[in-house]
């Protein structure tokens, strides 16, 4: 009898055991299954909850990757014009503005990169945004390109707006992600408006364009190059990991993207 009691109360336990190597080889598809012993369970559920998050993490480390070669082409690229148009101008200019002009790009890219690796690996920050800061600082990055193609960049933020939370890098990268799509595929002025949208802080990033494709999924995956790209999908991607939304609020004319920032918890009755 102890014999066959010890042999019942192992075989859970080498069940997890068996589980853990699959992990430990890399199989994060490896789930440890009900033993109906109650001490084994408990290991098995948190194993499975661990198993879980490491497969999360792993698909957006991944799906991250993809999304920053892109954010980076697109920043090469403009780079690259900025660099081919000072070299076409006759007489030739001065060429440490164009110069201080790529410093500046480089320096944001690898902004963009050690963002984007943080975002992918670490979990979703619960700190206080503040928006008129960050609209600011991104005006400040987007006001002269803007400019340079005879547009207007107007931000605008409401009083008495809710508290909001989230994570600083990600609340710069969506706007960046928001801007640029409107700079590339819209027309005329593009307003930044933060207000109120019934107790949760909204974020408008709308322009003067004739509207979005009919039907068209402009968040889903498609390769780089066509319109809209991938920048549309990292941007939700990373509203949705800190627990916000992110939609097209109107489609024609003059498209407009909100993002509904997670508002800050209250506090909680004292004890």
């Amino acid at each position: 009898m102890s014999s066959r009691s010890s042999k019942r109360l192992a075989r859970p336990f080498e069940s997890l055991a068996g589980t853990a190597r699959r992990l430990e080889g890399g199989d994060l598809t490896a789930r440890a299954a009900p033993s109906g012993l109650s001490e084994a369970d408990e290991v098995a559920t948190a194993l499975n909850r661990a198993a879980e998050r490491l497969d999360r993490m792993l698909q957006r480390e991944r799906a991250f990757s993809a999304d920053a070669s892109h954010q980076l082409r697109t920043a090469l690229a403009r780079t690259r014009l900025e660099l081919e148009s000072e070299l076409a101008v006759w007489p030739p200019s001065d060429p440490y503005a164009a110069m201080h002009t790529a410093l500046e790009s480089l320096d944001h890219m690898t902004t963009t990169v050690d963002d984007l690796l943080a975002l992918a690996r670490d979990l979703p920050e619960r700190t206080s945004l503040d928006v008129t800061a960050l609209l600011s600082e991104a005006r400040g990055r987007w006001q002269d390109d803007l400019a340079a193609a005879g547009r207007l960049l107007r931000v605008v933020v409401e009083d008495d707006l809710p508290p909001a939370v989230g994570s600083r890098q990600a609340a710069s990268q969506v706007l960046d992600v928001l801007v640029a799509n409107a700079a590339a595929h819209g027309r005329g002025e593009v307003t930044v408006r933060a207000r109120d949208a019934g107790e949760v802080l909204a974020v408008d990033v709308e322009d003067q364009g004739p509207g979005l494709p009919e039907a068209q999924d402009v968040f889903a995956r498609r390769p780089a190059g066509e319109e809209h790209g991938i920048g549309l999908t990292l941007a939700r991607s990373l509203v949705e990991a800190e627990g916000g939304r992110l939609f097209v609020s109107r489609r024609a004319p003059c498209p407009c993207f909100t993002w509904l920032v997670p508002p800050a918890e209250p506090a909680g009755p004292r004890v």
